[in-house]
Order: structure tokens, then C-alpha cells, then sequence
């Protein structure tokens, strides 16, 4: 196994905030997939790939800032997107990422959002640790 990405002091706090931004993405945007990729292929999150402790450490309205998408807090939950399955594809971008050391970039351009919000069902059944490798045999990461 690859050394994991960053510190896994930095784990917990990582999954955290990138439920967040993902709500906020759908809250804020009318194509929250599209506005993931663009998180994930940024070069904000880049510097968050290689463990870089200035960004690892901004909170997700910084964040959205940061990459030039809409920030009001004040919408309502999204009627569209289940912010649950939002929740459990930021645990698994995550997680995959770290556990792995992969580019997000790379990652997301073969696990597009679209199909990771579909893969819920079933794979939220199972832990998060084995849903991550499953995605990852599936798309040979």
C-alpha cells in the first residue's frame, strides 16, 4: 500500500468539512456535480493533495471563495440532491484520496460525480473502507 496522503490527524476534519462544502455546492450552484469537479480539479485542492497544512486547514466557505463558486449560507436544504448521498461521496472522495495518496483531479475524472451519487445504493451498506476499495477495483485507480 502507498504511504497515505497526509497526516491522519488532518482525516477526520477533511471528511467533515468536505460534507459541508458538497451541501453548500448544491445549495448554492444548479449543477452540483459540475461544481465538485471543479473542487476537486482545482488548484486549491491540489495543494490540499500533497498535505499542505494552510490548506488542509480552511473552512469550506473559504474554500468555495477560494475557488469562485457562490457562498450563501442562508439557502434551504437542496430539494434536488440528497444531501446525505452528498455526505457519503465526500467521506468516500476523501477517504479514497487519502488512504490511496491519489490525485483528486485524476480520481474525479474517472469517478465522476454523477456515478459515485448513483453507487449509493448499495455501497453505503458497507463500511467506508470497503466501499473505497470497491470503487477503487472498480475504476482501477
Amino acid at each position: 500500500m502507498k504511504q497515505v496522503a497526509y497526516d491522519e490527524v488532518y482525516l477526520d476534519v477533511m471528511m467533515q468539512k468536505t460534507r459541508y462544502l458538497f451541501q453548500l455546492i448544491a445549495r448554492n450552484i444548479e449543477t452540483p456535480f459540475r461544481g465538485i469537479s471543479d473542487y476537486m480539479t482545482s488548484s486549491y485542492r491540489k495543494y490540499m493533495d500533497m498535505g499542505n497544512p494552510l490548506y488542509l486547514n480552511k473552512t469550506p466557505k473559504q474554500i468555495l471563495g477560494s475557488i469562485g463558486l457562490p457562498n450563501r449560507t442562508d439557502l434551504d436544504i437542496s430539494e434536488q440532491y440528497d444531501e446525505m448521498i452528498l455526505a457519503w461521496m465526500a467521506d468516500v472522495y476523501t477517504y479514497l484520496q487519502w488512504k490511496y495518496n491519489l490525485s483528486s483531479e485524476k480520481m474525479v475524472e474517472k469517478v465522476k460525480p454523477e456515478e459515485l451519487y448513483r453507487m449509493f445504493s448499495p455501497l453505503h451498506e458497507t463500511s467506508l473502507a470497503n466501499a473505497v476499495d470497491k470503487v477503487k477495483e472498480i475504476y482501477e485507480l
